[in-house]
């Protein structure tokens, strides 16, 4: 592992969502292994966020490989890797994240051979929301929590809203493409459930059908596609 100074880990860590952490490496571990090293207990509160948006981004870490065992890494990353990862495990639970995430980070903790003993020691404080101690830190699960449903949780809902406006957008400009603004309110208005008037239902089946029996053809679609593509 090449050795990094904090300013290039701030610099490093940025994509993975930590407000600290600012562009990312792609040598995932890499990264955390170097921030394991730091004696700062703001940066190793971030641990859990940088590690889940990890796993959302790889289908497989480095750690989670067979033949990767802990000790390829520093003595203090060996202390206290199996406590982080044990945090994280806990706010997946507490947090009902899928369990993918919860059992890939197990499947790395478990790899230590106090695995089990360390995140049954810590889920005690952790439920009583009292501090986590070790390796001369405190951590408080009320800040942990707090930093992950803001970084993680919060983060995702907020892609999620505007994955969903883009797709809205993009649809209406597809539409605008075929249909003309009436139409559209009609379109609205039968996948919305809503009545038509007779002669709104009039003017659909004579004109917009058609124009969706014409959408709807398999070998049309076919057509297109390969006309695109050429």
């Amino acid at each position: 592992m090449d050795k990094m100074t904090k300013d290039q880990l701030l610099d490093n860590l940025a994509s993975y969502g930590y407000p600290l952490l600012m562009p990312a490496s792609n040598k995932p571990e890499e990264l955390l292994e170097n921030l394991l090293e730091q004696d700062d207990v703001r940066l190793l509160e971030g641990f859990p966020v940088v590690f889940t948006n990890m796993l959302k981004e790889k289908e497989e870490l480095k750690w989670e490989k067979v033949d990767w065992q802990p000790n390829l890494l520093s003595r203090k990353a060996q202390t206290r890797l199996p406590f982080l990862l044990a945090l994280t495990v806990l706010l997946f639970q507490f947090n009902k994240v899928e369990k993918k995430y919860e059992e890939r980070t197990e499947k790395v903790l478990f790899k230590f051979h106090n695995g089990k003993e360390v995140l049954t020691y810590a889920a005690v404080p952790f439920a009583k929301s009292e501090p986590v101690k070790f390796d001369e830190f405190e951590f408080s699960p009320e800040r942990l929590e707090n930093t992950f449903k803001t970084y993680v949780l919060e983060a995702s809902s907020k892609n999620k809203d505007l994955e969903d406006r883009r797709h809205d957008l993009e649809l209406e400009l597809l539409l605008s493409e075929i249909f003309t603004p009436r139409q559209k309110t009609l379109l609205r208005k039968k996948m919305e459930g809503e009545s038509l008037t007779k002669t709104e239902r009039e003017y659909f089946s004579r004109v917009v059908k058609k124009r969706l029996k014409v959408l709807a053809n398999d070998e049309l679609h076919q057509l297109a596609h390969r006309l695109l593509h050429q």
